[in-house]
């Protein structure tokens, strides 16, 4: 199902059949949304429901003049229910009766896909709390939003704020399946340089956005529309650009940068993985705004890129120590929780949640890693030593520069950090994760011990924690230049 504005608001062509309520100032836009959205249904071939306290049924045609009479006649319902010729107390009972009679008068018609779907416009909730009994309007908002759900119908109800009773409708938005806001601002006290005016006599911009949509993620933020003289919406800039991070066209909130464009909402993410990390995120896609949390295992080979070590015992190295992690106990859990990062002369495993995983991993491994070595007469050519960090955050689902999936965040950056503090034999841990663990098991108290601050890229201080007992880690402090006591 499609609304107005869907793939400039959240950059999607469509969502689920949703019940919305939308709210904004009197004189924002409502009314005329909601032309906009029961005309495309018209045209759709949808079934429409139109309910209005204050308009007439003349004025209701001549708002879809552009649709024969017979075709609005057979494929639309107008009530307005202050109108009825039935008592007072009844009204709003005898329109749940007509469109529910509709509805099911309709359905074979459904069957035989000479209706695709059906469109249903209430204007306004606030025209019915005036004209009716407060508890008389929310039981009818309520039985016809179970109507509406049952026969997967798509809806908008409309809500002038401030509204009449806060309390009522505050309590009614709360049944609704999504939210959409729309709201005001003078021209003259708005500073962004890209707005855009198709009317440049009008003294106000309209903005609008989806607050919230059931089962469908997304930021919400403001994009900018106008009202054509015929009565359109017409939404964004002809002169667009894209989004620097996420490379979508930036329809409003247009941010500059370091002279880059961003979405307003997107700058921050840009600001904090480039200022505090030092990525270079170029060539990177972010293709979901959700962060999700993951406990992070990062491992590299000690003295790999050595001149003097061949490049088919690199290899060789690399393939036994893939080998060795793939055999951990600790490994092959959670498999449709878990994220694989090759790096070359290592990888990235994260858990998505278990915090305990990527510690009994680096265990397991170390154990493995013993026994393997013993087998070896050869150190330099022979033997694997790795350094490990371990470290717990967020990380974004993005698309790398061809395109394939991947992951990126401060989770992974964090465990990177603290893997590069360490020499051969380290298992580092940084202090998220050490004190998500230490109050879990006695065992982890004993094993986890705090080593100090160290400084890591770009000159920020975090407190490093090191795993080690006899059978495994590296007791001795790490030799780095820079080390904090």
């Amino acid at each position: 199902m499609q609304i107005p504005g869907l793939h400039q608001i959240i950059n999607k062509d469509t969502i689920p059949e949703s019940i919305f309520i939308l709210n904004g100032n009197p004189g924002v836009g409502k009314s005329v949304y909601c032309r906009n959205f029961y005309l495309d249904g018209l045209l759709n071939g949808d079934y429409c429901i139109y309910i209005d306290c204050l308009l007439g049924i003349k004025n209701f045609k001549k708002l879809f003049s552009e649709i024969e009479e017979e075709i609005l006649n057979q494929n639309s319902l107008f009530i307005n229910p202050y109108k009825l010729e039935v008592e007072v107390s009844n009204k709003l009972n005898v329109v749940l009766h007509q469109v529910t009679k509709a509805i099911e008068s309709n359905k074979d018609k459904f069957y035989k896909n000479k209706f695709k779907s059906i469109r249903v416009v209430v204007d306004s909730i606030t025209h019915l709390l005036f004209l009716f009994n407060e508890q008389a309007v929310e039981d009818f908002i309520k039985e016809i939003y179970f109507l509406l759900k049952t026969n997967n119908a798509t809806g908008i109800f409309t809500l002038s704020i401030p509204s009449i009773n806060e309390y009522v409708t505050n309590r009614l938005s709360c049944l609704f399946d999504g939210v959409i806001e729309m709201k005001l601002e003078d021209k003259k006290n708005n500073d962004q340089s890209n707005s855009f005016s198709y009317s440049s006599s009008s003294s106000v911009i309209r903005k609008m956005r989806i607050l919230s949509i059931k089962n469908v993620g997304h930021i919400p933020h403001w994009i900018q529309f106008e009202i054509s003289d015929d009565g359109k919406i017409i939404f964004g800039n002809k002169n667009t650009v894209n989004c620097y991070l996420c490379k979508e066209p930036i329809e409003n909130d247009l941010v500059i940068y370091s002279e880059l464009p961003f979405h307003s909402f997107h700058l921050e993410m840009y600001k904090k993985f480039t200022r505090l990390y030092g990525i270079n995120i170029a060539d990177i896609v972010v293709s979901s705004s959700e962060a999700i949390h993951g406990n992070f295992f990062f491992i590299d080979i000690v003295g790999l890129s050595n001149p003097s070590l061949p490049v088919n015992k690199q290899r060789e190295k690399i393939e036994n120590l893939n080998d060795l992690i793939a055999s951990c106990d600790a490994f092959k859990v959670n498999e449709e929780n878990r994220i694989i990062l090759p790096t070359g002369d290592g990888m990235v495993i994260g858990y998505l949640v278990n915090p305990e995983l990527p510690i009994q991993l680096s265990i397991q491994l170390h154990q493995k890693l013993k026994e393997c070595n013993l087998k070896k007469t050869n150190d330099n050519l022979d033997k694997i030593g790795v350094r490990i960090g371990l470290s717990s955050g967020p990380v974004f689902k993005v698309n790398d520069i061809k395109n394939n999936p991947n992951y990126w965040g401060p989770g992974i950056i964090y465990a990177r950090r603290v893997m590069d503090i360490g020499n051969n034999g380290h298992i580092l841990m940084d202090n998220i994760l050490a004190k998500a663990l230490i109050p879990l098991k006695e065992e982890y108290n004993k094993i986890i011990k705090p080593i100090g601050e160290y400084r890591i890229k770009h000159g920020i201080d975090i407190e490093i924690y090191s795993v080690f007992t006899k059978d495994f880690g590296n007791s001795e402090l790490p030799m780095i230049d820079k080390v904090i006591y």
